[in-house]
């Protein structure tokens, strides 16, 4: 029983920590765009330190992205 648990865990784990790197990725743009939108449009705020601190939350998921090719690219079997 017990190699049967670990086959299953094996199974599942990267499964699981796909959905959630999925789930990440996706709440921290929706939310990056609305801080961005709401700065903009909303509080009219001109402060360009919170721009900046903006631009490289995002560019530094956009690499995170980049270097996580099974997020939302399916990868080829070997």
């Amino acid at each position: 029983m017990n190699s049967d648990f670990k086959t299953n865990y094996d199974k599942t784990k990267p499964k699981v920590i796909l959905w959630f790197k999925r789930f990440y990725v996706m709440a921290f743009n929706i939310y990056a765009w609305f801080w961005l939108y709401r700065q903009i449009f909303v509080r009219h705020s001109t402060d360009f330190e919170d721009y900046l601190l903006w631009f490289f939350t995002t560019a530094g998921m956009y690499y995170f992205v980049l270097d996580s090719k099974d997020i939302f690219l399916k990868t080829k079997n070997k």
